[in-house]
């Protein structure tokens, strides 16, 4: 059981980083408007298609040592980046919930948030498709549980009503006060969504973990001048990255607390 429990471990990285390398595909070619099948995979530099052993994820970065076979343009650390965070954040859902449906939504939730967090990274706005796809599979994790147990649980109706009014509110009342905009409606739906899938516990756990990774890395940025204090900031990636935790270690994370508070 052993053996089988690390190759699926294994399994679920390359997996992740497989997805993650496609991911990568769907950042750059939606935003413009581009089709996700062709053309196939070329440097934007020199325009030479790639051989599918300069696309094996992780590997094809490390041995071309980050640049282009045939110009030697340097390639993006974003996509390396992204297919170690693919393969880790499938092995972290695997981990987390073995063998059942939980993990096949855990997945697609990892897939899901890498594409937002990127896109939104890159462009400052969240489509409506991934949203729409964020609701279905929370709805899934949300249901399933209740049909298997007979037993409502109402936390992540609150969650949901908690995530959506609460941040809505906040939004108009920074357009309003401080004439500015806090929030945009991308980030408004996808707190909404996180409280449904989450509950409203983990939910704050979640919003607190972005605003502090985002703190974090903002104020790191500044002060090494790779951005300036007017520099709009992108929120999506710090909170898909909290949301992601909490989902994974969010009820764990409270009982520790709650255990060491009380």
């Amino acid at each position: 059981m052993d053996n089988m429990i690390v190759i699926l471990s294994i399994f679920s990285f390359l997996l992740g980083a497989v997805l993650a390398s496609f991911g990568g595909v769907l950042i750059d070619r939606i935003p413009n408007k581009q089709s996700i099948v062709k053309p196939a995979s070329h440097c934007p530099n020199c325009n030479n298609y790639l051989k599918w052993y300069d696309n094996i994820p992780i590997l094809s970065f490390l041995v071309l040592k980050g640049k282009c076979r045939y110009c030697g343009q340097k390639i993006g650390l974003f996509y390396f980046l992204l297919e170690v965070l693919g393969g880790v954040s499938f092995l972290l859902v695997f981990l987390r919930f073995g063998i059942n449906y939980n993990t096949i939504i855990g997945f697609g939730i990892a897939f899901l948030f890498l594409v937002i967090g990127g896109i939104d990274y890159k462009t400052h706005y969240i489509y409506d498709l991934s949203l729409i796809v964020f609701l279905v599979l929370s709805l899934i994790s949300y249901i399933v549980p209740q049909c298997l147990n007979l037993e409502f649980n109402p936390a992540g109706l609150i969650g949901l009503a908690v995530g959506f009014l609460f941040f809505l509110l906040v939004k108009i009342l920074a357009r309003v006060i401080a004439k500015q905009e806090a929030l945009g409606m991308g980030d408004v739906f996808l707190l909404g969504i996180a409280g449904l899938l989450l509950g409203w516990q983990s939910l704050i756990l979640a919003i607190l973990i972005a605003s502090v990774c985002g703190a974090i890395i903002e104020v790191s940025l500044i002060a090494l001048k790779k951005k300036n204090r007017e520099s709009e900031i992108a929120f999506g990636p710090y909170l898909v990255l909290g949301i992601f935790i909490a989902y994974l270690y969010g009820q764990l994370i409270i009982d520790w607390y709650l255990g060491m508070v009380i």
